[in-house]
């Protein structure tokens, strides 16, 4: 049994991050999502820049041109996007319906220059769903303080949200708070339905960022002790009873694993021990790839008294001015993406 039809095995489902449109003319995403079962994707800053700079885009920049619409490298932007974003999401319609709207979710974040006003990140969400026209579109947002609200109004608005930047028990709790108060909303306006959704993304590599120097002499890997707890976080909340006093087709606040941003070694580890159900995997092609014919040798959870003592030592080490550094360092290199991008598409405008 390889990694991915153990991955199903137990459960777990597998997003694979950064396609882009050479990945769809070549019909390599649909063999993605029909051969190996992948039941999301995600459009990143860093391989979209790659692909424009290719010849992946050329067409839709002499289309843009010829038709005399082409008026700023942002304007371009979302032209691109929204196409790329509306045939993936196309492909994943089927996996969307068969899943009862749990996966098929084609997933981009919001521009991050629009992330420091609230007003502005709602906005920019909401010009987003509306150009894509796919229910199935999952908007990545930054659950930092600001950006809490924008979050809840979202969901009220029934607007699929991936939530980022979580590294806690407290932030994922805040998040749920603000998840169910958007259904509530929806709920008091009588629009009920059980279309929208919400995730919560955990970037392993920015854990581990926070968590390994505290750890360096130790065996074990302390990223999969943390993001444990957070899985625990969520099977309480999710019994809880507010949870429960919302309408049964209500989808919970799951987690999304994300190891693009880590070490092969690491990853692999993770795979091992976070293959919970009701989680999902967030890969990059190269890590499926390169253990896409390893057998997964799973490793299960902890006990509740090893449970109680991992909650302990993460609190050692995993300090609230850290995760504050850390989100703020993100957001900045995710700025600096998405410029180099822009930089990127008015080079070709201009060509």
């Amino acid at each position: 049994m390889d990694l991915l039809q153990a991955l199903h095995q137990y459960g777990q489902s597998v997003w694979l991050d950064g396609f882009e449109r050479g990945w769809i003319s070549r019909g390599e995403l649909q063999r993605y999502i029909e051969e190996d079962g992948f039941t999301g994707v995600r459009l990143n800053f860093q391989r979209l820049q790659a692909a424009i700079t290719g010849e992946s885009y050329d067409r839709d920049f002499t289309t843009l041109a010829q038709k005399g619409i082409s008026q700023t490298a942002r304007s371009d932007y979302d032209y691109l996007i929204v196409r790329d974003l509306q045939l993936a999401a196309d492909l994943l319609k089927q996996v969307h319906s068969q899943t009862q709207g749990y996966d098929g979710y084609v997933q981009i974040d919001l521009p991050p220059d629009r992330l420091l006003d609230t007003e502005a990140a709602i906005a920019s969400a909401q010009n987003i769903w509306q150009a894509v026209g796919w229910s199935n579109l999952l908007l990545r947002i930054p659950a930092t303080p600001l950006l809490l609200p924008a979050i809840e109004q979202l969901i009220g608005d029934r607007i699929n949200v991936n939530a980022t930047f979580v590294f806690s028990p407290t932030v994922y709790e805040q998040v749920f708070n603000r998840y169910v108060r958007g259904l509530e909303r929806v709920i008091q306006q009588g629009e009920w339905g059980s279309d929208v959704v919400c995730f919560v993304s955990v970037s392993m590599g920015c854990l581990d960022a926070v968590t390994s120097p505290f750890v360096a002499n130790s065996e074990s890997l302390p990223i999969v002790s943390h993001a444990r707890i957070l899985y625990q976080h969520y099977r309480t909340l999710y019994h809880s009873e507010r949870w429960r006093s919302l309408p049964e087709e209500a989808k919970p606040l799951r987690l999304v694993w994300d190891c693009t941003d880590i070490l092969p070694e690491s990853a692999w580890r993770c795979l091992q021990q976070l293959a919970f159900p009701e989680t999902r995997m967030l890969l990059s092609p190269s890590t499926v790839e390169l253990y896409r014919g390893v057998s997964l040798i799973r490793n299960h959870g902890v006990d509740s008294e090893q449970l109680g003592r991992l909650v302990g030592e993460s609190r050692e080490y995993l300090l609230d001015e850290q995760v504050a550094r850390l989100v703020d360092a993100e957001m900045a290199r995710s700025l600096t993406a998405f410029r180099q991008l822009l930089d990127t598409i008015e080079h070709k405008r201009r060509r």
